[in-house]
């Protein structure tokens, strides 16, 4: 009799009580052994009822479910706790604000690592929500076209099969690979999965994603919070350009080129200092800029309607400045060391 592979997955939570029950009863509900699986909770400190539902579900259910607490706060500490907890041979990292669409994840995981002998395994994961507000789903079509996020990125693509770059959608591991490539850095604040996705590619190891195991994700739900995710993902990004210079490309260095241009076209001296020929020279890009943000805006709203004529341009505006922004205060800040190991002290509440 064949034994199914052991596997961890790991939730690195915080203030989570409004989507953590739907995601961990989608867990239980997974169609593979539930003696051949943990779910290990890694809580941020959550000041709603996140623990207290968490312990309420663990008591009810066949699933081994763990509470970790996490005195970081923060994904990168949460989720090197989770691997030092983690008895898997197997690890896969879902977030809090998550839907699985399929009862077959886990199998499919298991399965797509066997048959291809991947190291890691990446996967869709669009911007589709059960319930959507109205700016959930205006940001989620914005994120989803090709000038709402990076070039070359399979994240939103649910099409795609085979083998990639791990970078930028990497969620599940071989638990040996921790043990290659080290933990995650604690330094980051955002895009800590990246680094480590970095190097595992340096690491000659393969990656390979299959549309069966996409996980839906949750879009901001206004404008403003929309821009501190954004520029926390600026930050995220000079970090990564520091501890790996050859992962800064002509990508990377867009949004500053976009925020450095419309700062310097909307100041009236510049005309008066430096000539006329210097302001076209910053007045033409930007105009290409607004051009191609309003061509994206017309194909979008040729299949959603006229709603996203308005909605749109002040998306991609939002997007790539506080990108740009977010950059430059990590530009202007003082480089914070590499901390790839998790001194996290943890208590564990644990159903077995």
């Amino acid at each position: 009799m064949n034994i199914a592979p052991f596997i961890s997955v790991i939730l690195p939570v915080r203030n989570e009580e409004a989507t953590l029950p739907a995601l961990l009863s989608q867990l239980c509900a997974q169609d593979y052994p539930k003696e051949c699986f943990e779910v290990l909770i890694v809580d941020g400190r959550s000041t709603d009822r996140t623990r207290e539902l968490v312990q309420r579900i663990a008591d009810t259910t066949d699933v081994r479910i763990s509470l970790i607490d996490n005195p970081k706060i923060r994904s990168g500490p949460g989720r090197n706790c989770g691997i030092h907890a983690a008895k898997g041979q197997y690890i896969v990292f879902i977030d809090g604000h998550t839907y699985i669409p399929s009862r077959t994840l886990l199998a499919d995981t298991i399965k797509i690592f066997q048959e291809t002998g991947a190291a890691c395994l990446c996967r869709p994961q669009p911007l589709i929500a059960k319930e959507e507000t109205f700016w959930q789903s205006e940001i989620a079509a914005v994120r989803a076209t090709p000038l709402g996020h990076g070039r070359g990125s399979l994240i939103y693509d649910m099409t795609y099969t085979g083998f990639v770059d791990p970078a930028s959608s990497g969620a599940s591991y071989a638990a040996w690979v921790f043990d290659q490539v080290g933990l995650y850095d604690e330094a980051f604040d955002a895009c800590e999965d990246v680094e480590l996705n970095v190097r595992v590619a340096k690491a000659g190891l393969q990656a390979y994603t299959d549309p069966r195991l996409a996980i839906f994700y949750e879009a901001r739900k206004s404008l403003s919070s929309f821009s501190k995710q954004l520029i926390r993902y600026g930050r995220g990004r000079v970090r990564l350009a520091r501890k790996h210079p050859d992962t800064f490309g002509i990508g990377t260095a867009v949004p500053l080129a976009i925020l450095g241009t419309v700062l310097l076209a909307c100041i009236p001296l510049l005309q008066a200092i430096f000539g006329r020929h210097a302001v076209w020279a910053l007045v033409i890009p930007l105009g290409l800029y607004l051009s191609v943000i309003c061509f994206s805006t017309l194909a979008l709203a040729r299949k959603r309607g006229l709603i996203s004529l308005p909605t749109a341009p002040a998306i991609y505006l939002c997007l790539h400045l506080s990108l740009a922004f977010g950059m430059i205060r990590e530009l202007f800040s003082e480089p914070r060391a590499t901390r790839t190991g998790s001194s996290c002290v943890f208590s564990e509440a644990d159903r077995t």
